[in-house]
């Protein structure tokens, strides 16, 4: 069973239409996620970059359709985060930018960081952070020169180069990205499952020095929106934190934003351990799940644990002051089931 991530973004106004794929058996939500990718000599404005993990797994993945629509958004009004230094208006000009996804769509008018960095290189080798806003469109007042100007969308984000006169410059800057909203059901005519036991971590193709797809966005929750460089990408949906885990292929398509439906094969299953049918639990009981094979699957201690576990066969112990008891356990995908360990001779597991 394979095993792949997903990540979410902050928030579009758009109604899109629903693509729900049956993959491998595994789970997957979307949600949005927002992230700027560090740039190496060039001042950060705070937040630290993303850490990158490895999948936790491998298989196979399956390619899933997706309904597409205009992805632009236009409600989030424009901060400014770095004032400017103060300059006579007859030393400055001034630089108009705008950003777009593709090379004919409209002008994003919100989610859109901008940072402005001196050309020249301090005595550390890290060029200044001049000017910052968020937004849409953004303009700066700056003496003549050189800057390196960094526009950021989610996880898409291009430097560019730009030498400001006096007067009025403007440029716009292609980002050729796009969005995605990640969700996953255990079934067909299934409600989607909510995040509560649900994330999903998005993979790039490119490979890290280890051999590894490398993290492009992690734990991210089902329905948000992820902004993305336009590309494929290996989405991982994992549902509770013991074996449930699907894998797929996206396409992240420029200026559009896809809602893309992961099919989870599995179910939640809560356990207790109790001296006769119907009887109340025992509490201080440790539980282990093996697989008929005898793997470990996950552990757990309480009187009413709750597991989510991919579609099989399973033997569930319950270890009690008492002994140990065991029972077969067959879970079936979208059923979700209260499962009883009956403390008798009839279930109990002999120790020489």
């Amino acid at each position: 069973m394979a095993w792949w991530y997903v990540a979410r973004d902050g928030w579009i106004a758009a109604t899109v239409a629903l693509a729900t794929v049956f993959a491998t058996p595994a789970l997957a939500q979307d949600t949005p996620l927002a992230g700027d990718a560090p740039m190496p000599g060039f001042m950060q404005p705070g937040a630290g970059p993303l850490q990158l993990l490895p999948p936790p797994g491998d298989g196979t993945s399956a390619p899933l359709p997706e309904a597409a629509t205009p992805y632009a958004p236009s409600t989030e009004p424009a901060v400014e985060t770095k004032p400017l230094a103060t300059v006579a208006p007859r030393e400055t000009g001034t630089l108009s930018m705008t950003a777009r996804l593709t090379p004919d769509g409209p002008p994003l008018g919100a989610g859109v960081v901008w940072r402005v960095f001196a050309e020249a290189q301090g005595p550390s080798g890290i060029r200044e952070l001049v000017a910052e806003r968020r937004g849409g469109s953004a303009d700066f007042v700056l003496k003549p020169g050189g800057y390196f100007i960094y526009c950021g969308f989610g996880y898409a984000g291009t430097t560019e180069h730009v030498v400001v006169g006096t007067g009025l410059k403007a440029e716009s800057v292609i980002l050729n990205a796009g969005g995605v909203r990640l969700a996953a059901v255990t079934g067909k005519d299934r409600p989607p499952l909510d995040g509560s036991d649900l994330s999903f971590d998005i993979f790039s193709q490119e490979l890290d020095s280890h051999g590894e797809p490398k993290a492009v966005a992690l734990d991210v929750a089902p329905g948000q929106i992820v902004r993305l460089p336009a590309q494929v990408y290996n989405v991982v949906a994992n549902y509770g934190d013991a074996n449930a885990r699907t894998t797929a292929d996206i396409d992240v398509k420029a200026g559009k934003l896809s809602d893309i439906t992961l099919t989870e094969k599995a179910a939640k299953i809560t356990l207790k351990l109790v001296s006769a049918e119907g009887g109340e639990a025992i509490a201080d009981t440790r539980w282990s799940i093996l697989t008929q094979a005898g793997d470990l699957v996950t552990t757990g201690v309480g009187a009413f644990p709750s597991f989510v576990l991919a579609e099989g066969d399973y033997t569930v112990i319950a270890n009690h002051e008492d002994g140990q008891f065991q029972r077969l356990v067959t879970v079936v995908s979208g059923e979700n089931a209260d499962v009883e360990v009956l403390a008798t001779d009839a279930q109990r597991i002999l120790t020489n």
